[in-house]
């Protein structure tokens, strides 16, 4: 960054993404600032190293030299009006992340649809063990995170959303997968390929599931084609993880990591926070949770989940309104025969009910052709149900974890 950045506000650093970078700008010698509307586990880490973090706006917002943004914080919020009125620069996150990219050596991009966070973990965990200096930008919580400007090598997750990935020039770009999602951004699904296409194109190693290359061979040369090895294995479940772990080692071995480090890695590595992991009890019901939120990653998480746990109910929360109005057809269809489910009211991240379709909207049409279903608004209403099962799965990318620690919290002191 410009040494005339002296002193800089994160708006939304409670992220696990944006509190990542404020520890960056603190590394470098900026004072910063941080404004988050609730307290979490990324505002106390940031405020242990020295950063002030407010729920509330404060005089000294509107003194810093830049303003850091996430996505979540509308251009209408208050305190962003002020700051437009001060003529303080508000930049996007995905832009700074790209600067402070561009200090690596060595950068590699995991991007896809589904399975970049668990994929960009593995590939950081076997770089790690392999000795190498290696920090990583992940959206979730991994082992032993660091974002070190002095190390040799980055990875990151790359993140569609927004065209964020494009503020990225990678040496090794990865691509998982590519799936109708994040329409509201891309209006068309030629747009969102074309998206991942000039992704690829940037990077001087590509590397995409030979079953998905058909999008990307057009105009873009030497990919890496990469199939699904199934002599690994690991302690991941589902053969989603088998893809994760397949593309994690191929990348892995192209950048001279040992196969005694792969090998070793892959017999040790647990998985990542909110990714089909279990977080405790209520009586005798096992309770997980995991991030699934589009329909192909829900129908493959519960696939597994359920040949493990026969006797489950899945809690599901909607993602945004405008993701349930542009895959209603996919989720009617993931729903309609599916037993023991639980609709729980939507996050709404950054949206607005007329962006698109609530979850009670979602339930009541599935409820027409599939009467083994809920909705329910209340955390009192899934604790009575949970009971009656052997296990239980809190399900989206929202606050839905929050519900299930609530309620295992809740039954620990009976």
């Amino acid at each position: 960054m410009k040494k005339e950045i002296d002193s800089v506000l994160f708006l939304g650093i409670g992220g696990v993404s944006m509190h990542q970078l404020a520890l960056a700008f603190k590394s470098l010698g900026a004072n910063v600032l941080g404004y988050d509307i609730k307290n979490n586990v990324y505002t106390k880490i940031c405020e242990n190293e020295g950063i002030f973090v407010s729920k509330k706006f404060v005089k000294e917002m509107l003194e810093v030299d830049l303003v850091v943004k996430t996505g979540a914080i509308k251009d209408d919020d208050k305190l962003v009006i002020k700051l437009k009125q001060k003529e303080i620069p508000i930049v996007d996150r995905a832009v700074v992340l790209g600067q402070l990219a561009s200090r690596f050596n060595c950068v590699i991009a995991v991007s896809g649809t589904h399975g970049k966070s668990t994929t960009s973990a593995l590939i950081y965990e076997m770089l790690r063990q392999d000795g190498k200096k290696v920090s990583c930008h992940i959206g979730a919580d991994v082992t032993s995170p660091r974002f070190n400007l002095k190390d040799d090598f980055l990875v990151v997750e790359a993140c569609e959303f927004n065209k964020s990935f494009l503020s990225l020039y990678p040496d090794v770009a990865v691509v998982m997968n590519v799936e109708k999602d994040h329409i509201e951004c891309y209006k068309s699904m030629f747009s969102l390929r074309s998206a991942f296409k000039t992704f690829l194109k940037r990077a001087k190693s590509r590397f995409v599931f030979r079953e998905n290359s058909t999008e990307f061979l057009n105009n873009v040369n030497k990919i890496n084609l990469v199939d699904i090895d199934y002599s690994l294995s690991s302690k991941l479940k589902g053969e989603y993880n088998l893809k994760n772990i397949s593309m994690a080692v191929k990348v892995a071995r192209s950048l001279d990591v040992k196969e005694e480090t792969i090998e070793r890695v892959l017999k040790t590595f647990k998985g990542i926070g909110r990714r089909y992991e279990k977080i405790g009890e209520v009586g005798e019901t096992k309770v997980f949770i995991d991030y699934a939120h589009h329909p192909t990653e829900i129908k493959s998480f519960v696939e597994a989940f359920r040949k493990e746990e026969e006797n489950s109910l899945i809690v599901f929360q909607p993602h945004t309104y405008s993701r349930t109005k542009n895959l209603m057809r996919e989720f009617l269809d993931l729903f309609k025969d599916m037993k023991n489910v639980i609709l729980y009211k939507e996050y709404p991240a950054r949206e607005i009910p007329q962006d698109g379709i609530s979850s009670k909207q979602l339930f009541l049409t599935i409820k027409e052709n599939n009467k083994d279903i809920a909705y329910v608004e209340k955390v009192n209403s899934i604790e009575k149900l949970i009971k009656n099962f052997s296990a239980v799965a809190f399900v989206g990318a929202g606050d839905i974890n929050l519900v299930a620690e609530k309620i295992i919290k809740r039954n620990s002191k009976k």
